[in-house]
């Protein structure tokens, strides 16, 4: 299960998973990742990535994120991105995501709900 969704007032774009998410669906997240990065316009945005819940992901799925990740850091916009896990693998799963692809200065990967919410505002 995921949803993805822009508050325009805050500059922030939510997507959170929960469960299990495969390869499959994670390209139907990344077309609606995709349309709420086009609603930003242009403007300043920073991402929360709600991982609480979330099983491991599986090989593909894992790309897609990473695609996802790097699309959004990849804009003038983009403000950076907190990763909210309540799963010291999943936490690991990210890190070692983020490491492959050359990192995120941007990124804070947390246990801790009141961390995300501020870094992301």
């Amino acid at each position: 299960m995921w949803r993805v969704e822009f508050d325009p007032d805050e500059h922030l774009l939510k997507l959170s998973m929960r469960e299990v998410v495969f390869g499959r669906d994670m390209r139907d997240l990344s077309k609606a990742h995709a349309r709420a990065l086009e609603a930003t316009g242009g403007q300043p945005f920073k991402v929360l990535l709600d991982l609480r819940g979330l099983h491991p992901l599986d090989s593909e799925a894992a790309r897609t994120l990473g695609d996802m990740k790097r699309v959004a850091a990849s804009l003038d916009g983009y403000g950076g991105r907190a990763v909210l896990v309540d799963s010291a693998t999943i936490a690991m799963q990210q890190r070692n995501a983020t490491i492959e692809d050359g990192g995120d200065s941007q990124e804070l990967i947390t246990q801790t709900e009141s961390d995300a919410l501020d870094y992301v505002r």
